[in-house]
């Protein structure tokens, strides 16, 4: 389930882009950052998406940001 979603942001490149999604997954907080980017395939352009684990936190650990645990 979605908690909380950032704004995108450009990354390195002309056609990347990033933000980063909180999700609650089995009882823990977990952050991904997202990206997505056009890759070439040898005929057309098409748009890819890919996700990468970056933190995870369960619901009580003091290590998780302040401003997270008011979208719990």
């Amino acid at each position: 389930m979605l908690i909380y979603c950032t704004s995108e942001w450009k990354g390195y490149g002309k056609q990347n882009y990033y933000h980063n999604e909180y999700r609650m997954e089995d009882g823990k907080v977990v952050k991904y950052r997202c990206n997505r980017y056009k890759h070439f395939d040898g005929h057309e352009n098409s748009w890819q998406e890919r996700e990468t684990l970056t933190a995870s936190w369960s619901m009580h650990d003091p290590d998780m940001p302040d401003w997270l645990r008011k979208y719990l």
